[in-house]
């Protein structure tokens, strides 16, 4: 799978996966020292958000092997998020493409900033309903501060990027595992825009990377220790009930698989998506 980095967040945040050794990493932004044969592209510098695509400069060679699935990571708090769009048309007739765009606190974003977002954060939806894109998930920045929890300042953002990282790895190495059991459903091709989340298995919460308004479908990834698999003959009573009772409560489609981990503590993943397109005030 290939994983591209756009502008700072998304190079922190691709840079966090080279840990699992299973990943192709493009790093693409301002000042980057290193070679375009090892997956860095130095941005030429710009002054304006209109120039990311004015003076977008040649990707053919840096994306020459690029090809099948393929994952680009941005966030509306970088300029260079703007020239998402002219990044994926390099590779749009060979890649499978998912995005995955967090997006900034509106509040407190600066007039820059939210022009980005505004563009960025509707665009990208059109095109994931469009079906251009696979998929579209999208991180609230202010979802993420609940979620990273209390760290030190300085260590927030590297904390952020690797528990995104750490999500997303892990529901992909799901995706590719065969479970001890599931139930999971066919996906909805119109329901393409989504977040990830967690979830567990003794309490009935969940805490989703981004406040998906109609939700149409979900994925639940229960990750139980081999040991707990071995001896708890409740846990598969208390999962069916868990689901069941999510079903009834959200009249949606829910699918779900468990699967054996080397971790000391079951853990609870989820994924949720969605046919509407969000923001939009009915």
């Amino acid at each position: 799978m290939n994983l591209i980095g756009l502008g700072a967040t998304g190079c922190k945040l691709v840079e966090q996966f080279r840990q699992y050794g299973e990943y192709k990493i493009f790093k693409i932004d301002f000042g980057l020292k290193g070679l375009k044969k090892n997956g860095i592209f130095c941005f030429p510098k710009v002054s304006t958000v209109e120039e990311c695509e004015s003076k977008f400069p040649s990707m053919n060679n840096f994306f020459k092997n690029a090809a099948g699935k393929t994952v680009l990571f941005t966030s509306g708090t970088d300029m260079l998020c703007a020239a998402t769009l002219r990044v994926l048309e390099v590779i749009n007739n060979r890649a499978e493409i998912t995005v995955v765009y967090i997006r900034p606190d509106t509040v407190l974003a600066d007039p820059s900033t939210k022009l980005v977002d505004k563009a960025a954060f509707n665009i990208f939806q059109q095109y994931a309903r469009s079906g251009v894109f696979e998929n579209l998930y999208l991180i609230s920045e202010e979802k993420l501060f609940d979620a990273v929890g209390d760290v030190a300042v300085a260590d927030f953002e590297t904390s952020a990027a690797g528990l995104i990282a750490s999500v997303f790895h892990i529901i992909n190495v799901m995706n590719n595992s065969q479970p001890v059991y599931d139930n999971y459903n066919k996906r909805s091709d119109i329901a393409r825009i989504s977040t990830v989340g967690m979830s567990s298995v003794e309490e009935n919460v969940e805490n989703l990377l981004f406040p998906l308004d109609f939700c149409n479908e979900k994925s639940y990834y229960y990750l139980i220790p081999k040991k707990i698999l071995e001896t708890d003959h409740k846990l598969m009573q208390k999962i069916l009930t868990q689901v069941k009772d999510k079903i009834k409560k959200d009249k949606i489609k829910i699918g779900f698989g468990v699967y054996e981990t080397e971790y000391e503590e079951p853990y609870v993943y989820v994924t949720c998506s969605s046919s509407i397109i969000q923001g939009i005030e009915l």
